[in-house]
């Protein structure tokens, strides 16, 4: 395989594992979002009212927009990539964007656990 595309693998699994991993899913799960501005002051206070069946409904919440963000962004790249002849590259290597099932169905199908990477 080559460089390029080792490292396009590598990026879109790091986003997967980043997807797993949102602050704001945390902080809704724990009942207690850190920081000192006034809008944490506000989150807490909205967590404060919750119980806990609550916060993890939120959580859910939190959590599925942070992978619908990065899956939202992934598209928009594979549009500029189709559109505008945008390029990626990592170390001077061109990732192959085209190469699989496009950036975003790459992201989600690996993020979903339903299929490896093909050759």
């Amino acid at each position: 395989m080559d460089k390029g595309a080792q490292l396009y693998r590598e990026l879109i699994d790091t986003l997967v594992q980043m997807s797993r991993k949102s602050v704001g899913e945390q902080w809704a799960l724990k009942g207690e979002a850190k920081g000192t501005d006034e809008h944490i002051a506000k989150l807490n206070k909205l967590f404060a009212k919750l119980n806990d069946d609550e916060r993890k409904t939120l959580a859910e919440f939190a959590a599925g927009e942070y992978m619908s963000g990065i899956y939202d962004t992934l598209c928009e790249f594979e549009w500029y990539a189709d559109c505008k002849d945008m390029t990626i590259s990592i170390d001077g290597e061109q990732l192959p964007l085209q190469k699989y099932e496009g950036m975003g169905n790459d992201f989600i199908g690996r993020r979903s656990g339903d299929w490896d990477w093909s050759e």
